[in-house]
């Protein structure tokens, strides 16, 4: 293992590899489903964790804009007694982005084109979601 990166706590840690490699077959299950383009993981301050694509996406720039999205809709949620926002979609005419609450500190983000059924994805959703909380 390199250098630089032993002190990193956890890193030198095999299960974390493990769960990386967990983490990545899960997500990769979503590109399974028709028409999804993108998947990825963000942490609640914008930064990417993992992310898988069937097509070029702006990953970076979704996890700033993703996590900023789901932080100010929830603002709006929670001034109405409403509580935090659980989930977002935005519909366009080439497809949608579909933001979803994995725990407090993560979010998945999902790109579709217009292939994708959104119905079907909202069925899919909550059951891959949970397996995503329990490895991260």
């Amino acid at each position: 293992m390199p250098e630089c990166i032993t002190g990193i706590q956890g890193i030198t840690d095999p299960s974390f590899y493990r769960g990386k490699t967990m983490l990545k077959e899960i997500l990769r299950e979503f590109l399974l489903i028709d028409g999804v383009i993108s998947v990825s993981l963000i942490a609640r301050d914008g930064f990417l964790i993992e992310s898988l694509q069937n097509e070029p996406a702006d990953a970076e720039a979704l996890a700033a804009l993703g996590s900023c999205a789901m932080r100010y809709f929830s603002g709006i949620g929670t001034s109405m007694q409403m509580g935090h926002a659980r989930e977002i979609v935005f519909e366009y005419r080439a497809g949608a982005i579909i933001l979803t609450r994995v725990s407090d500190n993560e979010l998945l983000a999902i790109i579709t084109d217009t292939k994708s059924t959104l119905g079907r994805l909202a069925y899919m959703l909550p059951k891959i979601t949970i397996r995503v909380a329990a490895v991260i």
